[in-house]
């Protein structure tokens, strides 16, 4: 899940983004609001300190993308590719992913809160250290995800299946999750006591 860019970054300005190629670019400290990006291609950029509003993404596709330290507002990911994407130290609120096939995507010691994963496949990777609130998961594969001391705070899983993912060192609460979408995955004697008590049933020695 390590990678750098394999070009040098120019930094430009995403107003001008309809001008330009979107790829080898660095974006920073910008406010980008109300915009559409449709059927582009966006490969290795770096979006650094920047605010994204009501940005809609739709059918593109992003390979080695970075958001550090930027905040995601009512964003919208749909019917796109995602390889190699990054998100570190970010903000994501009301963040719709619809229809996706996202691979190698690194959620670091970020927030996703109020967003919705919908139809979407997820590959091979990193949450770490994030926090998960309130978001709905409909209709996804998870595969072969570490979620590395995460905490799931009422978190809604409707036929969401994990497989092969690891959530040994994370935690649950008030989070509605099937045990058998569960199968093949890692859990620990916590996270199971964690899921049954969200389901209101009581265990006593």
């Amino acid at each position: 899940m390590n990678w750098e860019f394999n070009h040098e970054l120019t930094k430009e300005q995403f107003v001008n983004h309809e001008n330009i190629t979107l790829s080898y670019l660095l974006f920073s400290e910008e406010h980008i609001t109300s915009d559409q990006i449709n059927l582009e291609t966006i490969r290795e950029v770096c979006f650094k300190k920047c605010t994204l509003n009501k940005v809609y993404f739709n059918n593109c596709y992003l390979g080695k993308v970075k958001f550090i330290n930027c905040e995601l507002n009512n964003v919208t990911f749909s019917e796109s590719s995602l390889t190699n994407i990054y998100f570190d130290n970010c903000k994501l609120i009301n963040v719709s992913f619809f229809t996706n096939n996202i691979n190698n995507l690194t959620l670091n010691e970020s927030i996703l809160e109020y967003s919705k994963i919908e139809n979407c496949q997820i590959d091979n990777s990193l949450f770490n250290d994030s926090k998960l609130l309130e978001n709905i998961h409909r209709h996804n594969k998870y595969i072969n995800i570490n979620f590395n001391h995460c905490n799931f705070i009422s978190e809604n899983f409707i036929d969401t299946k994990f497989n092969q993912c690891n959530l040994k060192t994370s935690h649950f609460e008030n989070t509605n999750i099937n045990l058998d979408d569960l199968i093949t995955t890692k859990i620990s004697i916590l996270n199971l006591l964690e899921i049954v008590n969200s389901k209101g049933i009581i265990i006593e020695e």
